[in-house]
């Protein structure tokens, strides 16, 4: 069994370049559901092991805050 320790964890381009093939899966019209469900879910796995850094939920938390304008 491996840990999440002994992997190299992804880095912010990561998380935004997943971030982005979502995005774009999301915006083509002739993307079916399964491709959609599939770009999320791909999206939300590297979201979840980016969140491992020392403070990345904070540093999502204050850019959404700034892009919220609050």
């Amino acid at each position: 069994m491996t840990s999440i320790a002994n992997d190299q964890l992804p880095t912010r381009a990561d998380l935004d370049a997943a971030t982005a093939r979502t995005a774009a899966v999301l915006a083509d019209p002739a993307a079916t559901r399964a491709e959609r469900v599939h770009a999320a879910e791909m999206e939300q796995a590297v979201h979840h092991r980016y969140l491992h850094h020392p403070g990345a939920d904070a540093e999502l938390q204050a850019e959404a805050e700034i892009e919220a304008g609050t």
